[in-house]
């Protein structure tokens, strides 16, 4: 196997520890997936990411302003009920720090 695809693999996994060293594997699906993707629904996560819409609630609450402080949930302008997710200031630092070395 390559040796640079595995260093990169390793520099990703390793950014992804500095935030949690048990940091499940679906959470950082779920915030690459919000970082590539602003704008997002809960459910347009869940159906992206293939979890379930309950884990993907309690996924991003712990990635929220809550949380970790990593996204941000606006009302969308068009159904009150629905909200649009964004990495906010640290999500989007983190998120270059995860991908830098890719």
């Amino acid at each position: 196997m390559p040796d640079i695809p595995l260093t990169k693999a390793i520099g990703l996994v390793e950014e992804l520890r500095k935030i949690d060293p048990e940091l499940p594997m679906q959470v950082a699906h779920v915030l690459l997936v919000i970082a590539r993707y602003p704008g997002l629904c809960q459910r347009e996560v869940a159906a992206r990411t293939k979890i379930g819409k309950s884990s993907a609630s309690r996924i991003i609450e712990g990635l929220s302003a809550s949380g970790r402080g990593l996204v941000s949930a606006t009302e969308d302008t068009v159904d009150r009920r629905v909200k649009l997710l964004m990495l906010t200031d640290q999500g989007h630092r983190v998120v270059r720090r995860m991908v830098s070395g890719l």
